[in-house]
């Protein structure tokens, strides 16, 4: 744009010269003084003579830009040329004078004579005569016996551009030359198909790439790469020209690979093929090149894509796949997933031994090697659905031989990693991951929770044996998904259907497990993944108990019981321990600590909703018929599900989370308290009434055993206040204290007679001697010392 600025006007000067040649041609036309052959050549005459001109001018003075002269030697050629592309094209569909075989050869001449005067005049010229090179084939047209020889003159005429490129370093002349090329390979294959040439084509363009410019048989490109281009971490790297060109010469190419799968039925092949070559061809052969490293992700990523747009597109390789399901008895099976999974197998060890042999980003070249399989697997797994064609052992012995596979990488890179192994961690986590797949494939629910739980622990034991900190990551991710198939799918579902055994091993095995974990942990600095493992395992042990209680009395009891005071108490204990486990997770921080604080609120809110159901509607004191009856003898009843333990559940939650706001400490303990005392009150009336316990009067034992009961909770609490020289807990106490002393004046005088009424007066006075007692003994003692222990 600077130079149009500068030099408009010898761009004028061309145009206006190039119109004069073809308004000769047009002018004979109109007045048929001459015949079709004498104006097409008195244009090519005039196009000869502008390029003569030209010619002469940078001949005898010279095309520098200190020279008068500047660029009008291409001024002159560039106008001949676009009078002779615009004669030999009107010799053809004007006159057709010519046939089109030889109209293509008069185009290419005419453009390889631009080529050549743009060496020496510039890139100017050198450009016209590429385009009119790549344009000749479409304004020619007719017939071709062998159109798909236009695939080598494509590439040729591209490869002389980049040749020129390196020859007078003009890089716009190699933009122009490969966006060309892909162009007409796309618009020629639209045209006459030939999808395998078209491959060939574009990944030997980006070969042509990476070696002609910079006249290198080895490509050597240093500097930075795009991807710290990228950067939002480190300081921002801008790659030079050449790396650049082949940045975009491998785009171009996958997506053209891309393209061909798409559009060709039998395209997959062809495309996982040409990925395949462009990626070994970065991995391998510009091993060398270190600035182009990071470009062999597009064509990894591209390959495992390829099944799923197989799958989008049915095409011809998954409908033969998926068509053995409605064969004949005895059809062979195509082995097109097995071969892609090996392809897959070979880039691994392509990238494996890129990573080897000592790359500027060697961990990320481990990584992609340990990532190819379990990928192309996955993609295969969730699109293709392998196992109802060639069986759920067959799918998961190719599985274990990935494992193998990954599993050698670890064992070769173990003596030549650093101390920290990255590299062996990487294959590790792939071997891991592919032996956890494959016995999903062949195990049943509980059998697949165990022998994860197994996996987990297995992992935790390669990190404590050989410090693989990357592995620690694996045994999150594993108490996650243990948490998930045992809570969401098969889930809590699967456990009450379930058989007691497997239900059973599946929980018990999975939380032992999990604390085996913390066991192994207990003395290395993993922090993350301790506090995961620990919430994982507290919370998946209190559904576990909630799930074991709620199928023991549903077995024990007649009828549906899901809608009943235990039932609803149970379901809270297990939102409890969800939102307990969230919690805890959120002291790992990490973009997600927001996340797992909005789930521990709403668990919690659940949980809460639950509780108040149990504490209200489904109160066996307001209603114990049916299905919500209090079931079990005196205090070992259903009631000790539904409120003692949520409060005992809550009160732990108290002193487990120290770091808990002040307002919802105290709004936890006062949940507890009012729990535990409805618990005590039910206890107490279930006790004496037993099924009548929703009656609306009270007995005489019943008053005088509630009043025992305020005097023991008002004793014991004063008896902690000394204990831990609390003011609070004293003063919670004596609330206590007068509450009885309210209930014997106020119910106790008028509901009990005889000796009942004297003992329960005796009893309270006895009560409040020793208590104001202790009361006073207490206060003298926690003030200065609250929260400390008595020696």
């Amino acid at each position: 744009m600077a130079w149009l600025k500068v030099n408009w006007i010898y761009v004028v000067s061309a145009v206006s010269l190039a119109l004069a040649g073809l308004f000769l041609v047009e002018y004979g036309i109109e007045i048929g003084l001459l015949t079709p052959a004498v104006r097409v050549l008195a244009g090519l005459l005039l196009g000869t003579g502008f390029v003569a001109g030209g010619e002469y001018i940078r001949r005898k003075w010279g095309d520098r830009s200190d020279v008068a002269t500047a660029f009008l030697p291409s001024v002159f050629s560039g106008a001949g040329l676009v009078v002779l592309f615009g004669s030999v094209l009107a010799a053809l569909h004007l006159y057709h004078l010519i046939s089109p075989t030889l109209a293509l050869i008069g185009l290419v001449a005419v453009s390889a004579l631009g080529t050549g005067l743009g060496w020496y005049s510039g890139p100017l010229l050198a450009a016209l005569g590429m385009i009119g090179a790549f344009a000749a084939p479409f304004v020619v047209g007719g017939e071709s016996d062998a159109p798909e020889l236009f695939y080598g003159y494509f590439g040729l005429v591209a490869a002389v551009g980049l040749a020129i490129d390196a020859g007078r370093r003009w890089a716009w002349v190699s933009v122009l030359a490969l966006a060309l090329v892909f162009a007409a390979a796309t618009w020629l294959y639209l045209g006459i198909g030939r999808p395998e040439l078209c491959a060939a084509l574009v990944v030997a363009m980006v070969a042509a790439s990476m070696a002609i410019p910079p006249l290198r048989l080895w490509p050597a490109h240093g500097g930075a790469a795009l991807v710290q281009s990228l950067s939002t971490v480190a300081p921002r790297r801008f790659p030079e020209f050449p790396t650049r060109l082949v940045a975009g010469a491998t785009l171009a190419a996958v997506a053209a690979l891309v393209f061909v799968a798409v559009e060709d039925a039998q395209g997959l092949w062809i495309a996982a093929i040409g990925l395949a070559g462009l990626f070994l061809g970065l991995s391998v052969w510009a091993r060398r090149a270190e600035a182009l490293e990071d470009l062999a992700v597009l064509p990894a990523v591209a390959l495992v894509a390829l099944p799923v747009i197989e799958k989008f597109e049915y095409g011809a390789y998954y409908r033969a796949f998926v068509g053995v399901l409605t064969a004949e008895e005895g059809t062979p099976i195509p082995t097109d997933l097995y071969w892609l999974v090996a392809l897959a197998g070979l880039l691994a060890l392509a990238a494996a031994w890129r990573s080897w042999t000592g790359a500027r980003w060697q961990v990320a070249w481990a990584a992609g090697a340990a990532l190819l399989l379990p990928a192309m697997g996955g993609a295969l797994e969730v699109f293709w659905n392998p196992t109802r064609v060639i069986g759920a052992y067959g799918w998961a012995l190719t599985a274990i031989f990935a494992a193998g596979l990954m599993t050698v990488l670890a064992l070769v890179f173990a003596p030549r990693d650093g101390a920290r192994r990255p590299r062996v961690s990487a294959f590790a986590l792939a071997a891991i991951a592919l032996i956890a797949f494959a016995l999903t494939l062949v195990l049943s629910e509980a059998a697949l929770t165990l022998a994860l739980a197994v996996t987990v622990l297995a992992a935790a034991a390669l990190d404590r044996r050989f410090g693989l900190r990357p592995i620690s990551v694996a045994v999150q991710a594993g108490a996650v998904i243990l948490a998930a198939r045992l809570v969401v799918y098969p889930g809590l579902d699967w456990a009450w259907r379930a058989g007691y055994p497997d239900f059973i091993v599946a929980f018990a095995g999975s939380v032992a497990a999990l604390f085996a974990v913390l066991w192994l942990y207990r003395s290395m600095s993993r922090p993350m993944t301790k506090i995961v493992v620990e919430s994982g395992a507290w919370s998946l042990g209190a559904i576990f108990a909630s799930l074991l209680l709620a199928r023991l009395i549903e077995d024990a009891a007649p009828g549906e019981q899901q809608v009943s005071h235990w039932a609803f108490g149970l379901q809270a204990l297990v939102w409890i321990a969800a939102a307990a486990a969230q919690f805890w997770r959120v002291q790992a921080g990490g973009p997600l600590a927001r996340l797992r604080r909005v789930l521990a609120a709403a668990y919690a809110i659940v949980a809460a909703l639950m509780l108040v159901f149990a504490a209200t509607i489904l109160n066996p004191a307001a209603d114990a018929s049916g299905d919500n009856a209090v079931l079990g003898p005196p205090v070992l009843n259903t009631l000790l599900v539904a409120y003692a333990l949520p409060a005992v559940a809550l009160a732990w939650l108290t002193r487990r989370f120290t770091a808990l706001p002040r307002w919802l400490h105290w709004g936890i303990i006062g949940a507890a308290s009012a729990l535990a005392a409805l618990w005590l009150f039910l206890a107490i009336r279930h006790f004496w009434r037993g099924e009548d316990i929703d009656v609306s009067d009270f007995t005489e034992p019943e008053l005088y055993t509630y009043t025992m009961a305020l005097l023991v909770v008002g004793a014991g609490l004063l008896w902690q206040a000394v204990a831990k020289r609390s003011d609070t807990l004293r003063k919670i106490g004596m609330g206590v204290i007068a509450l009885t002393i309210a209930k014997v004046f106020l119910v106790d005088m008028a509901g009990l007679v005889g000796l009942l009424r004297v003992f329960s007066f005796l009893a309270l006075g006895l009560s409040l001697a020793g208590l104001a007692f202790l009361n006073r003994w207490a206060a003298g003692h926690t003030d200065g010392g609250a929260g400390k222990e008595l020696d």
